[in-house]
């Protein structure tokens, strides 16, 4: 079933067009990687995507319904949730208050921004959530996220996106920067979000991971998307060709030749 969809989405910066066209879709249950070099538009698609700022023309379709997405709040209110490189997770806060951040639950609602976290519930809840989503490591929900490694703090971002029932999730260079222990992690639990049923959007410059855990390669250049192939159809060295426009295995023949 087809969870989004993109038609001819354009954006502009002035006279600089990051984004000429683009247009593809993504499946329930399915992992699409997006590749492309620096400056390449695959940023400016996934902000496009996750409401940091509206595009200039197309359309965005999400369970077939043709929608607007003005803000981040719109793009979460569709199911559609956002995890950066960084993580997007508030270092200070324990990792309950992060799983549940602006979404805590409280006593005496009544008392609306007034009203006392309930904490019991709170830790409870996050405790759930962690055995649920298959994280080995036994975390203590009180612990702050800036005492947890990288790969712990992603795995609790992408529990986050699963516990509020995101259609698609996207993530932004997730394994940057991560040991090889802590990057294996990560992916498996990609592979587990997919299991989910989730959709997932996987932004990399890691052709190995992607060979790993994506069903769908879409590579940009200049603002386009100028191929889309599945993995199973495709190989390493080719999917390189297409980012760089280069003949890599001519090179790569004329590099053994010499």
């Amino acid at each position: 079933m087809e969870v989004l969809r993109l038609h001819n989405l354009q954006k502009s910066f002035g006279s600089v067009r990051a984004l000429k066209s683009a247009s593809f879709t993504l499946d329930e249950g399915e992992v699409v990687a997006l590749l492309g070099d620096n400056g390449a538009g695959k940023s400016t698609l996934i902000k496009a995507i996750s409401g940091v700022f509206p595009v200039d023309r197309g359309d965005i379709y999400v369970r077939g319904q043709k929608v607007s997405i003005r803000s981040t709040r719109d793009a979460m209110d569709l199911g559609i949730e956002t995890i950066h490189q960084d993580t997007s997770l508030a270092p200070d806060l324990s990792i309950a208050r992060n799983l549940f951040l602006g979404r805590e639950p409280v006593n005496l609602r009544w008392l609306g921004v007034f009203a006392p976290l309930d904490l019991a519930k709170l830790r409870d809840a996050a405790a759930a959530l962690l055995k649920r989503v298959g994280i080995s490591k036994k975390l203590d929900a009180d612990a702050l996220v800036s005492t947890l490694s990288g790969g712990e703090r992603q795995s609790i971002a992408i529990s986050r996106a699963m516990q509020f029932a995101a259609k698609v999730i996207i993530l932004d260079e997730p394994t940057n920067n991560l040991g090889v222990e802590e990057t294996h992690g990560v992916l498996r639990f990609v592979k587990e979000v997919r299991a989910a049923g989730h959709s997932v959007l996987l932004i990399t410059h890691n052709i190995h991971h992607v060979f790993q855990v994506a069903d769908r390669v879409i590579v940009m250049r200049r603002g386009e998307i100028v191929a889309e192939q599945t993995v199973a159809d495709t190989d390493l060295l080719t999917v390189e060709s297409i980012i760089t426009g280069a003949d890599m295995s001519a090179l790569l023949k004329e590099t053994r030749a010499k």
